[in-house]
Formats: C-alpha cells, sequence, structure tokens
C-alpha cells in the first residue's frame, strides 16, 4: 500500500469516528466564503462542541457507507464542510443558520439528526425547534404560571378588601 493510501484510509478512520461520537451532522457548501469568516464560524462553533472540518467529498462517502448512512452521499456535492455537533444535537444547527443569515454564501445542504440522513428542508424546521434549556424554560413557566396567576388573584382580593389576610 502506499503512503498517499494509507493516508487515505486515517481520514476515512477519523470521519467514521467523529460521525460515531457526533450527535449531530450538518453538511454547509460554503463555495466563496472566504477563510476569516470560516474561522469566526469556527471560533463561534468550537465552545458548543462542535466540530468543524473541511474533507474531501469521496472520502466522507467511503466513512458514510461504512456507517450506513449512503443517503447522505446524494448531497455531497461541492465544497463542503462538516458540522460534527458532539454535545448537543441542536447547537451546531441554530448557530450555522444564525451564520447563514450573515453570509449568504453558507448553504446548508442536508445532514444527520437522529440517526437519519435529512435534507436541507428539514435542517430548516428543525432549527426552529427550541433547545434542550429553552425546552426546560418552557416547562418550568408553564408549571409554575398557574401558582402565579393564583397569587396575584389572591393578592387583588385581598386589596380590594373581599378577604383578609391574617
Amino acid at each position: 500500500m502506499s503512503a498517499l493510501r494509507d493516508a487515505k484510509g486515517l481520514v476515512v478512520s477519523e470521519i467514521s469516528e467523529n460521525l460515531k461520537q457526533a450527535k449531530a451532522l450538518v453538511v454547509v457548501n460554503y463555495k466563496t466564503l472566504d477563510v476569516i469568516s470560516l474561522q469566526k464560524i469556527r471560533e463561534e462553533l468550537k465552545p458548543l462542541g462542535v466540530l468543524l472540518k473541511v474533507y474531501k467529498n469521496r472520502l466522507v462517502k467511503q466513512a458514510t457507507k461504512e456507517l450506513n448512512f449512503e443517503e447522505l452521499n446524494d448531497y455531497l456535492v461541492g465544497q463542503n464542510i462538516y458540522a460534527f455537533a458532539k454535545q448537543d444535537d441542536l447547537s451546531a444547527l441554530k448557530t450555522l443558520v444564525k451564520f447563514k443569515k450573515q453570509y449568504p454564501a453558507l448553504e446548508i445542504v442536508a445532514g444527520i439528526y437522529e440517526n437519519k440522513v435529512v435534507d436541507a428542508k428539514a435542517l430548516d424546521e428543525i432549527a426552529k425547534l427550541p433547545s434542550y434549556e429553552e425546552s426546560l424554560m418552557i416547562l418550568g413557566n408553564s408549571l409554575i404560571s398557574p401558582v402565579k396567576y393564583l397569587s396575584i388573584g389572591l393578592n387583588m382580593l385581598v386589596e380590594q378588601g373581599k378577604i383578609k389576610s391574617e
């Protein structure tokens, strides 16, 4: 085996390992995005536990074939960056959607979410979902609101003199 083939095999292994460890993957076409902008995106994603890598599509296709995500191969055309979300399955997607507004050169192509290959349209819908923390806040507010409104109502009755506070 040649050194080049060995190197490509190592890259395919790295991609496979990243896919196994990731909770989600977002594939983004970055056609005319400059290096400075790409670095900004990478710096913002890093604290969120997102690994942003540029790989050759052909090597990613080999890795997806090994892991039974071959449906993704239909979307791997052009210059792509791969965002592997290692901590939170929505963090990479939400951040990239935010950057998409700032940098029109970014185009979300497809991804893997909950171990299923999804297209750009589905990823746009998924990006609108609340994150785990947002979901907890919504749940907390819905649990606290009845008690809050009860206390406001009782306080109003006391102020109007309809009931006596002791």
